[in-house]
């Protein structure tokens, strides 16, 4: 390739110092976690029920759309870096194939939608504005997705950084000036869409000197791709589902107010993904790069009892005064006193699971997960059977355990992994 379509170093790197990465992402974080509390406290519960529903079927469509090519864009594109016609072509490639993908499930996901929405109460009008804007912000989304690729790979940190909290901002003045005029759900919804789609066109701005302009794509890039999405369709469709499994339950089982109860305590999430981000910073790296049987599980015991550590607090929080945390939630909350501990339990053991997960990451020990579905999937068909799920309770019980089956496969899965490294290694020093 000539240096045409190269990148010199001064135009690929973005430095940003470490602290203001930090600052940047806590400040995202909280920026996010106001835009949440200030729907939970200013929506009505059955609003809020079609809001947490939208907002969970956009994970689904994003996750179920994706199939794995974003992980395909960033493999390829830094395989082929700085080459900006190459990278162009990835990502023209996945984005074609993408937009197949979104195609061929818009039609059952829109059915799907116009069936759910009223399920809950939602009027016809609102149910086909709330399945388009879902549709819009799908697409968005991934595009955006991809183009945060190119920024990574470019180390435009700052630049990525920036246009989140940009949007972030756009969100929080909207949703308060919205909650606060008393406009219906699907104004919420489409004001978030179209902050979305403002930081997708920045994304696109700050990337083109990342990108050569041209719109073809490489028959290579896209076998590579094909291969992937049929390697990993229905393992991603299972993910897509599980990743919003106790919002889904309610509203296939329960009531909107018990989706609305559901939905809002998720939002006390909150406080726990504070902590992924040093877990990730921090100990995963030091993980990756250990040589030795007893290092890999030294750092994989401290990473874990990091994690702990760091949920303790929040769940003490719950135990001795629950009434400040579903304060946070507002007045229409206030009767979940006794569900909001399990509930939190539960997320954390789905946080240490998740944890136990990105140990699993770190060292490419994934082979076995291919085990995890045909296991999980008949517990969870069993619970939902024996469950009455139009119970909060019933919700919990199932996430909890839903959670720890996770965590149990997760440290298995190391296990097993581990004590096959140190034959390997006892192996190698043996010869």
């Amino acid at each position: 390739m000539s240096g045409k379509g190269k990148l010199s170093s001064k135009r690929t790197s973005d430095p940003l110092p470490a602290w203001r990465f930090v600052a940047g992402q806590v400040a995202l974080t909280g920026i996010n976690a106001v835009v949440g509390f200030a729907l939970v406290r200013g929506l009505e519960k059955a609003d809020y029920a079609a809001y947490s529903l939208a907002f969970a079927l956009l994970a689904i469509a994003v996750n179920a759309s994706n199939m794995g090519l974003t992980s395909a864009v960033l493999g390829l594109g830094g395989r082929v870096w700085p080459d900006t016609s190459a990278i162009r072509s990835v990502l023209n490639s996945a984005q074609r194939l993408r937009n197949r993908i979104g195609a061929a499930l818009a039609l059952p996901f829109a059915a799907y939608c116009g069936w759910q929405f009223p399920h809950l109460g939602v009027g016809a009008l609102e149910t086909a504005l709330l399945t388009t804007l879902v549709l819009i912000a799908t697409w968005v989304q991934m595009q955006a997705n991809f183009y945060a690729i190119a920024l990574q790979l470019g180390r435009a940190v700052a630049a990525l950084l920036r246009n989140d909290l940009m949007s972030a901002i756009l969100k929080l003045i909207g949703v308060l000036l919205i909650v606060y005029s008393g406009w219906p759900v699907w104004a919420v919804v489409g004001w978030i869409v179209c902050c979305l789609w403002l930081n997708y066109r920045a994304h696109v701005h700050s990337a083109s000197p990342l990108l050569a302009n041209h719109s073809d794509t490489n028959e290579a890039y896209l076998r590579e791709m094909r291969t992937l999405v049929r390697a990993n369709a229905l393992r991603t469709l299972y993910w897509s589902f599980e990743g919003q499994i106790t919002i889904l339950l309610c509203a296939w089982f329960a009531s909107a107010e018990r989706l609305a109860d559901v939905g809002a305590l998720g939002r006390l999430g909150v406080l726990f993904g504070i902590f992924q981000s040093f877990i990730a910073s921090y100990t995963l790296p030091d993980l990756a790069k250990a040589r030795t049987p007893e290092r890999v599980l030294h750092q994989a015991l401290r990473t874990l009892a990091a994690a702990g550590l760091l949920l303790t607090p929040i769940l003490l929080w719950a135990a001795l005064h629950p009434s400040s945390l579903l304060w946070i939630l507002g007045p229409g909350y206030a009767n979940l006193t006794a569900y909001l501990l399990p509930f939190l339990l539960a997320s954390a053991i789905g946080q240490l699971a998740a944890v136990a997960y990105q140990v699993c990451t770190a060292r490419a020990w994934l082979s076995l997960n291919r085990y995890y579905v045909p296991l999980a999937l008949p517990l969870q068909v069993l619970l939902i059977y024996a469950l009455d799920m139009r119970r909060i309770e019933s919700v919990i019980l199932f996430a909890g355990l839903n959670n720890l089956f996770f965590l149990i496969f997760n440290a298995s899965m190391f296990a097993v992994s581990w004590r096959r490294f140190s034959r390997e290694v006892a192996r190698q020093a043996a010869t």
